[in-house]
């Protein structure tokens, strides 16, 4: 528990008069509860205890914990009701009120990142999303200084490239725009009103240049749930997919059903030397390698939000995650500035330079 608060200390380092708040999905009917969301509620609680010993120290509240009913989506919108402390509340009236003295964890299945940064600029509350988390993740266990170092080298490269083109181990191509686009950090740090962080941490991202004349275009190959699939990308939306199989063409359909799904939302670089391939989205995108989106990206300097889905209750932000042990491998990414090239990784490792500046910093 000391080890706890001690992460927790150095992660967020709450203030007096500051106020935490901690939201955790869980089924209200019995016959939907797995062991997943029992442990997950239980991190929950031992969350709250650790905090609640923290304020003690620093005079800071904590709250009781937010249920809510599961979403069923990654970035799907927040459920307007939830329960805390045995009773009813309005969770869009309660999120709406969250203000700089606030912190607020998900812990949770599915993604809230979308859902509660889309809110940060103007309420300025600190939060942190843990969709998926379990104690046992390898990556809370990183030296985070070192993290955040290497995520601010990555971030700067990605905002002062222009472009990045990526060659994978298929042999296919895809050239991301990332013009006009400010890359951000997620590195550990929630110390201060306004920042957001997936937790554990360890990425730069940036936002897609998704308007109109975006250069980003090529082929992109996806393992998805044991299928080879192939996306033509064109002007920075999935026009289509190349491949021929079932799983090929459900995909196909689910992008020309919502073009707002089709749009290539991010790319990211994981820089957590601890995170290790556990199947699970939080961690692996910080495992030292690529990483690109699809859907709504407006909370991160993109222009799709979840007002642009047909079904707002249907906005999705799903990553796809590219490791060394993964089947299909990055062989090269060339990030492009305005008069140089820099060829960032190779074989799905950073390159040598990059590796020099990490170990610098």
């Amino acid at each position: 528990m000391q080890n706890l608060q001690k992460l927790l200390g150095d992660v967020f380092n709450p203030q007096k008069g500051e106020n935490i708040i901690i939201l955790n999905d869980f089924p209200l009917l019995e016959k939907k509860v797995d062991l997943d969301f029992i442990q997950r509620r239980d991190m929950a609680h031992a969350w709250l205890k650790a905090f609640e010993e923290l304020a003690k120290k620093v005079h800071c509240t904590v709250e009781p914990i937010i249920y809510f009913e599961p979403t069923g989506g990654d970035g799907a919108p927040l459920p307007e009701q939830a329960i805390q402390n045995k009773k009813k509340i309005n969770l869009e009236k309660k999120l709406n009120s969250v203000g700089k003295k606030d912190i607020v964890l998900a812990i949770t299945k599915f993604s809230a990142t979308g859902p509660l940064e889309i809110r940060i600029k103007k309420q300025q509350f600190r939060c942190a999303s843990m969709p998926g988390v379990n104690m046992d993740m390898s990556a809370l266990n990183a030296d985070y200084k070192l993290v955040a170092k290497k995520a601010r080298i990555l971030a700067k490269k990605l905002t002062e490239a222009e472009g990045a083109l990526v060659t994978f181990s298929t042999g296919h191509e895809v050239y991301f725009d990332l013009q006009k686009r400010t890359a951000f950090t997620d590195d550990g740090n929630c110390t201060k009103s306004g920042q957001a962080i997936n937790f554990p941490s360890g990425e730069a991202y940036i936002a897609l240049y998704d308007e109109n004349g975006s250069r980003t275009h090529g082929f992109i190959p996806v393992y998805h749930e044991n299928h080879l699939l192939v996306y033509e990308v064109k002007q920075n939306k999935i026009i289509d997919v190349i491949t021929d199989s079932p799983k090929s063409r459900e995909m196909q359909k689910y992008f020309f059903e919502d073009p707002a799904r089709a749009n290539i939302a991010e790319l990211g670089f994981g820089c957590n030397d601890k995170a290790v391939y556990i199947n699970n989205v939080l961690q692996d995108e910080k495992i030292e390698g690529l990483h690109w989106a699809y859907g709504y990206n407006e909370y991160m300097g993109g222009t799709v939000g979840i007002s642009n889905f047909k079904d707002p209750a249907d906005a999705v932000h799903i990553d796809i995650i590219y490791t060394k042990e993964a089947k299909i491998k990055i062989k090269l990414v060339k990030l492009f500035y305005r008069n140089k090239q820099e060829i960032i990784m190779e074989n799905s490792r950073y390159s040598f330079n990059v590796q020099k500046e990490f170990e610098k910093a």
